[in-house]
């Protein structure tokens, strides 16, 4: 699984500094590495101010264009009308990641269960991450390989035997991957597979079993009563 204790991670033999700070109806985790401590802890702080600010501009039911921009987009492409508060997560994971730039030399960043890794050349530049089963979060229904970039899983408790269980896509920004989660989570497995776009991957189990995108090939492995 994920490095879900984040003050447990290393990174090239440095302990991480990490922060933890209720934000949007959740919790907001973060650890980074880097060579300047001091530094380290004050992008930090950044980060979480971002977030911070997002949330107050949700409270306050101000508008956010990229939130609009790319809920339309979404609905052009699939027909999906996204809830706002379904990508607010991945928008805010994205901002926070500007607030680290040009100071952590890699960073782990989760709002809710979204995580975003942040790695930088010639560094560790992968987590395995667990896919939790909905319908009992102390197992897995797989472990997918997260490079640099952002994950987001949708998933249904007590799901019926047409119902998709689990949707996880892995995306280049956070935002893109909880948009392009809750769509694909609407649509279902077979088109999450097979039409999912060119910009992001998926996993995604229903009550066929685990099916995911082919340039995860070798990236994703299941539990052995699951493996084929």
């Amino acid at each position: 699984m994920l490095c879900l204790t984040l003050a447990a991670c290393r990174g090239e033999g440095r302990p991480g500094i990490s922060r933890a700070w209720p934000e949007l109806g959740t919790m907001m985790s973060a650890a980074a590495w880097g060579a300047d401590s001091e530094r380290v802890a004050r992008a930090l702080d950044a980060a979480h101010d971002s977030v911070d600010r997002i949330d107050s501009m949700i409270q306050r039911h101000r508008a956010i264009p990229a939130l609009d921009s790319v809920r339309g987009e979404i609905r052009r492409r699939t027909g999906v009308t996204l809830v706002i508060d379904s990508i607010v997560p991945g928008y805010a994971l994205d901002r926070a990641a500007l607030g680290l730039a040009g100071a952590v030399d890699s960073a782990l960043l989760d709002v809710g269960g979204q995580y975003l890794w942040i790695g930088g050349p010639g560094r560790l530049t992968h987590r395995v991450v667990g896919i939790p089963d909905p319908d009992n979060t102390l197992r897995q229904l797989a472990w997918v390989e997260l490079r640099n970039g952002s994950l987001r899983t949708r998933a249904e408790r007590n799901a019926s035997p047409a119902a998709v269980r689990s949707v996880t896509v892995l995306a280049p920004t956070a935002l893109a991957a909880s948009a392009w989660a809750a769509a694909l989570f609407a649509l279902g497995c077979d088109r999450a597979v097979t039409g999912a776009p060119p910009e992001v991957s998926v996993v995604c189990a229903d009550s066929t079993g685990v099916r995911w995108t082919t340039e995860l090939q070798n990236r994703v492995s299941l539990p052995a009563a699951r493996a084929p």
